[in-house]
């Protein structure tokens, strides 16, 4: 019998549990009261984004955004990025660097940045889209290789051939510019085996170009479309508490239907103690017969 008991309590916990995981909705808990503002071709500029001109209560000072010469402008991490794009239906920004010329080929981003700045200090903004199965990453890594001698392999596309200035701007300073150097560019995922050991990454950057997601069939007219498309982010995390109340932290996620979920932390301890409860419940019952 308190087997019994035991095992309804569970399974009960279990479906609370997943009831627990409730969809809020997606409106934000903001002053509702700020108009939209706009820059250039981003309109409806709105939460969690203001202006720097705008009204102090408007939006989130996190998220903040600049209009200069006409351009919508996201300092990260000291730096300038233009904005492509704000999508508020699947909550990511769409960036790109500022050093980037569309029409000019041998333009190239006037910095480094790879998926590890965003882990490595505090960010407003993650490099993947929340989910409550699993995390959907929004972009993918194009890095810049000097090499000692030529490489073989469809992984690799010579910076020469493309016409790309890889840039002798990024190692002019350093002991390798002093000999023969062969540059490659790289899309797609790159770990520590993937480099040859005559070669070595000049500079890492992001992408979420979506005209190509197959590694091995990227060409050299992709790579200037990679780096002018620029690359996604999202800024849902960052605002959980603004969707799902004070105790969320970062603890909410997009669910298929692209509507806010919240993980409900007193509905979860409400299940504990039920737990506990009908456990020793079942355990006096016992002792009982």
């Amino acid at each position: 019998m308190a087997r019994g008991l035991t095992l309804s309590a569970v399974l009960t916990a279990f479906i609370a549990l997943v009831l627990v995981h409730e969809t809020c909705s997606a409106t934000a808990k903001v002053n509702h009261n700020c108009a939209p503002s706009s820059c250039g071709n981003i309109h409806n500029i709105s939460f969690p984004f203001r202006l720097k001109n705008d009204p102090e209560k408007c939006g989130d000072s996190r998220y903040e955004l600049s209009c200069e010469n006409n351009h919508t402008v996201l300092s990260l991490f000291e730096r300038r990025y233009y904005v492509k794009e704000i999508n508020y239906n699947n909550y990511t920004i769409r960036i790109a660097d500022s050093g980037i010329q569309k029409g000019n080929y041998s333009s190239t981003p006037s910095y480094s940045l790879n998926r590890h700045n965003f882990s490595q200090y505090p960010s407003a903004y993650t490099t993947y889209l929340p989910k409550w199965t699993r995390n959907t990453e929004l972009s993918r890594s194009v890095v810049w290789m000097s090499c000692e001698k030529p490489v073989n392999s469809p992984f690799y596309l010579g910076a020469s051939t493309c016409n790309i200035d890889s840039g002798d701007q990024y190692s002019s300073n350093s002991s390798i510019s002093h000999f023969k150097r062969y540059r490659y560019v790289k899309v797609g995922r790159t770990n520590a085996n993937d480099v040859v050991d005559w070669c070595k990454i000049e500079q890492m950057f992001i992408t979420s170009w979506p005209g190509n997601e197959g590694p091995i069939n990227i060409s050299c007219a992709d790579v200037p479309n990679e780096l002018v498309y620029g690359f996604e982010l999202s800024w849902l995390r960052g605002t959980c508490k603004s969707y799902c109340g004070r105790w969320s932290d970062d603890d909410c996620y997009l669910d298929h239907g692209n509507h806010v979920g919240c993980f409900n932390i007193g509905g979860f301890l409400f299940i504990i103690l039920y737990i506990v409860r009908v456990t020793l419940a079942a355990i006096v019952a016992t002792i009982d017969h």
